[in-house]
């Protein structure tokens, strides 16, 4: 399923970094809708150097970009 994510922001025209793709990770492997602050826990233990900040605004950026709802 980490392919849908991906596959809408190429798409969608937005740049993938590593950092984005762990979180698209993350989000694709969850079976609920995680507030940003869960995502942010998950996101963690998968990479600890992306900051709270860098969830917030990569989500922001997904929801913008239609990615998510």
């Amino acid at each position: 399923m980490m392919g849908t994510i991906l596959t809408r922001c190429e798409e969608h025209g937005v740049r993938m970094t590593n950092q984005r793709r762990v979180i698209a990770s993350v989000l694709e492997q969850s079976d609920d809708h995680p507030d940003v602050e869960e995502l942010y826990a998950r996101v963690s233990r998968e990479d600890s150097s992306i900051s709270i900040a860098t969830v917030y605004r990569t989500v922001k950026l997904f929801e913008e970009a239609g990615i998510l709802d």
